[in-house]
């Protein structure tokens, strides 16, 4: 979802670029043919000690699996100790607790307040050393409780989770007190985000949560391909909408008379709207459904995708997206996944045994197979 000018000529450029892309594509793929075939027709006994490799790799692909499992652990235990922290931060933000003079100076570079300061002058310089009531610094309020509108403000300036709010949404992500990651406290490999917020007039729900669950087994069809842990299915505690107040579909009436007689009847029809809280009605609870369209199963990987971000940077790090300070790296995702989709197809190729698991990678999503469907699938509800 987008606004704005339309750019023509970006069609274009990006019309070639999905050209260029196919076209690598096919070439990349009988330059695979060409290399398996080239190995079929090596001697049998190099064939067996290929075979061995694959073997060694396999081994070697069960100790990754436990070592992201490990690491998964680590990651649970020291989240909690992150829960005072996030705790104390709660409490500022809600006005619960005012800051000390110490805690409340900050003694390193602030990039906010010296690009502000960089703009005021120079807007100063060009306006022969007048300023507006605008640029005037702006005067204390102690009535002001905690830090009003923060998390609607960190959603706003992200601009992965930026595009997936409307105007309706933002009344209702006032209430938004807080949102954490929390952990399933089995052997589950799994996490949730929880949204917390105050009452309102929008849902009964003080807290609305959704869960991930990651698929760390071998493929059983080619074990080979594993690459880590997989996001392959979600869970979404139900919102119980007030009477009028979901604004992820609006009721149109539509009048129908009767081609013979001369009655008129009114029917109302619910279509869906665009929303934030379509986040919390996913098209699919999990990429492993047999009758999956692969547009649906696109959807649920962004789906994927927004909640990693939201947990390996947005909620951490909050406060820099409030002040605008965060610098966003959001495509490193995509760029990721892309190098981790190129090693995994070295490994199959050549079956070279790796050294072992480099460094830990950010679970990724499953990508299926399926075939296209030219509907756009709409997010059920329950």
């Amino acid at each position: 979802m987008g606004y704005g000018h339309k750019d023509t000529s970006g069609e274009v450029a990006s019309g070639d670029r999905e050209t260029d892309s196919e076209e690598s594509f096919e070439g990349h793929n009988e330059n695979r043919m060409q290399i398996m075939l080239d190995f079929s027709k090596l001697p049998e006994s190099v064939k067996r000690r290929v075979n061995a490799l694959k073997n060694i790799l396999l081994e070697s692909k069960k100790v990754e699996s436990e070592f992201y499992h490990e690491i998964f652990e680590l990651e649970k235990k020291f989240r909690e100790r992150f829960v005072p922290l996030l705790e104390k931060r709660q409490d500022i933000i809600s006005g619960a607790v005012e800051p000390t003079e110490e805690e409340a100076t900050w003694n390193h570079v602030n990039e906010a307040e010296e690009l502000i300061g960089d703009l005021i002058k120079q807007k100063f310089d060009s306006q022969d050393g007048t300023l507006t009531n605008a640029d005037a610094k702006v005067e204390d309020n102690t009535e002001v409780k905690g830090i009003p509108k923060f998390w609607l403000k960190v959603l706003l300036h992200a601009p992965l989770t930026a595009d997936m709010i409307v105007d309706n949404d933002q009344p209702i992500l006032e209430y938004l007190t807080d949102i954490r990651v929390t952990y399933d406290n089995t052997d589950k490999m799994s996490f949730s985000l929880n949204f917390y917020f105050s009452p309102n007039e929008y849902f009964k729900e003080h807290v609305i949560t959704k869960t991930y669950f990651f698929d760390n087994s071998l493929p059983a069809e080619n074990p080979l391909l594993y690459e880590g842990p997989r996001i392959f299915r979600v869970e979404v505690s139900p919102i119980t909408w007030k009477p009028g107040k979901n604004v992820t579909v609006k009721f149109v009436k539509k009048v129908k008379k009767h081609k013979n007689r001369k009655e008129v009847r009114t029917i109302t029809k619910e279509v869906k709207q665009d929303s934030f809280f379509n986040f919390f009605y996913p098209p699919s609870e999990s990429l492993n459904d047999e009758d999956l369209d692969e547009e649906t199963a696109e959807l649920l990987e962004e789906d994927f995708r927004i909640a990693n971000f939201m947990r390996d940077a947005l909620l951490s790090q909050a406060v820099l997206f409030f002040t605008g300070e965060y610098e966003d790296s959001d495509d490193d995702y995509d760029e990721d996944e892309d190098d981790m989709d190129d090693e995994g197809d070295d490994d199959d190729l050549d079956g070279d045994d790796d050294d072992g698991p480099q460094k830990p990678r950010r679970p990724r999503t499953k990508r299926p197979s399926g075939k296209g469907n030219d509907e756009t699938p709409e997010c059920n509800q329950s």
